[in-house]
């Protein structure tokens, strides 16, 4: 019974061991494939949107990467490069719809900041008006 626990172990590992490779040799493969850099940039893109304090560490990674991945097209496979088109595209569009609410919402703080200015402009002229009238007998109210 003892054996057989043991080839159970031994097997498990030799599976993982072929499942590591493969994802080794997929994730060689991705790095590798000329529209990588596209991808990890359109993600890059995706997390500045909204990002205020670390947006200046983000760009960083940029030339980091085209140093790490070379960019041999001979690896190119058609299911590969269908899914990297997609991945790109999708990503892009998910940029621009975290993008619009944003951009809806700065418009509106805009606006708003504009009427509270004319409202306190507006209202400091009424003030400054009313400080410096007259009354009907004649004396100044201040």
């Amino acid at each position: 019974m003892e054996s057989s626990s043991m080839n159970n172990t031994v097997g498990k590992d030799d599976d993982l061991l072929v499942d590591t490779a493969e994802a080794e040799a997929l994730k060689k493969r991705i790095s590798s494939h000329p529209l990588y850099g596209l991808l990890v940039q359109t993600h890059i893109d995706c997390l500045k949107v909204g990002t205020v304090g670390d947006v200046d560490r983000i760009p960083r990674v940029r030339p980091n990467l085209s140093c790490q991945f070379p960019n041999p097209s001979s690896l190119s496979q058609p299911e590969l490069d269908s899914f990297m088109e997609a991945y790109c595209f999708a990503l892009s569009k998910l940029k621009e719809a975290m993008e619009e609410p944003q951009q809806e919402t700065v418009a509106f703080i805009n606006s708003m900041h504009l009427q509270l200015k004319e409202l306190t402009r507006t209202h400091s002229k009424s003030t400054a008006e009313h400080s410096t009238s007259t009354t009907s007998s004649g004396e100044r109210i201040d």
